[in-house]
């Protein structure tokens, strides 16, 4: 990345599978995949641009229930929602801390919402995404901000029919996932939206997949991936990665069928014991590497997996290993720091 501020590695992590990480107290600058966890109260931060060298540095916070997360390299700022005190916190300036030390929000929200879960940001916006619990009423929405270094103010509420989880800005475009079913909604004009009651422009069904939860979408490649948490409550290894190719073109063509369906010969699965999925609640693609980066929820209390982008064909399920592997306790919500998403 562009940042030439050097940063000293200590974090030392118990790494299984082919590929390990180094712990030698060498230099690293900041990587490219930040994690939240709702177990701990850190964050951690993952350089997966060397397959043979993979780093990381944490920095420690005081919120031990962590999930979206957003890292602002231009302001060296980054946001979190605060699921233990139901807000949005900003840490400016994180790369003049001290890896491993404690941090403090130079910013917070007030506490709007209750139970978030997904946070994306763009153009010193973030969103949030309320994910319906008895605490908030049953009440699913999205909480829009201005967000900056010192101040963070609500601007927009927007209330939606649908159970949400994962969300992601696309230009003037938010997809947003819709729990316990198989689909994804998208609002086009997002920003053009008055306060209240909202509905998706459309909405578009994966076929065969059970309980979508985190999604990554990149408009350069036009590349979506989900993740499939199946039945979260059994202990079987039945969680999924789906990957479709050229996904606005496959939009298109589904808008004009009446079951607005992405079947199945248009996806790639990750599946199968050999993945250690149980409850993949998170996914990000990581470009330089070609590597698909996962947060696993439930397998050893949490886990990060990467796994290489398949090349196959659609209709495909691959049982794989990953190959790298970590324990990381409470791993709840994913951001890729990258040129190009």
């Amino acid at each position: 990345m562009r940042s030439s501020l050097k940063l000293i590695l200590i974090l030392s992590l118990t790494v299984f599978g082919c590929e390990s990480t180094k712990d030698d107290s060498s230099i690293t600058e900041f990587g490219k995949v930040f994690v939240s966890s709702n177990t701990d109260a850190k964050i951690g931060i993952f350089d997966f641009s060397d397959s043979l060298n993979i780093t990381s540095v944490e920095f420690l916070t005081t919120i031990d229930d962590a999930d979206g997360i957003y890292y602002d390299r231009n302001r060296d700022l980054l946001y979190q929602a605060d699921r233990e005190h139901n807000r949005i916190n900003a840490f400016s300036k994180l790369s003049n801390n001290k890896v491993g030390s404690s941090i403090l929000p130079s910013a917070i929200s007030t506490s709007d919402f209750l139970n978030p879960r997904g946070l994306t940001s763009e153009n010193n916006i973030a969103i949030v995404a309320q994910d319906a619990s008895d605490a908030n009423g049953q009440q699913n929405a999205f909480f829009v901000y201005d967000v900056g270094a010192n101040a963070i103010t609500l601007r927009n509420e927007f209330n939606v029919n649908f159970p949400v989880w994962d969300i992601q800005l696309v230009g003037n475009t938010l997809y947003a996932v819709q729990d316990e079913s198989d689909s994804i909604a998208i609002f086009n004009n997002f920003f053009g939206l008055e306060n209240g009651i909202i509905v998706p422009d459309f909405k578009i069904r994966i076929e065969n997949l059970d309980r979508a939860h985190g999604f990554y979408y990149s408009l350069d490649e036009d590349l979506m991936i989900l993740t499939d948490v199946d039945d979260v409550s059994d202990t079987e290894l039945d969680g999924e990665i789906r990957i479709i190719e050229d996904f606005n073109i496959k939009v298109s063509a589904t808008l004009q069928t009446i079951d607005k369906t992405i079947f199945k010969e248009d996806q790639i699965k990750i599946s199968g014991p050999n993945t250690m999925l149980r409850n993949p609640v998170d996914v990000v693609y990581h470009r330089a590497s070609n590597r698909i980066i996962v947060a696993e929820r439930t397998t050893n209390e949490g886990m990060l997996l990467s796994f290489p982008r398949p090349t196959l064909s659609g209709d495909t399920l691959l049982n794989i290993s990953p190959t790298f592997m970590v324990n990381y306790p409470g791993a709840s919500g994913l951001f890729i720091n990258q040129d190009n998403r």
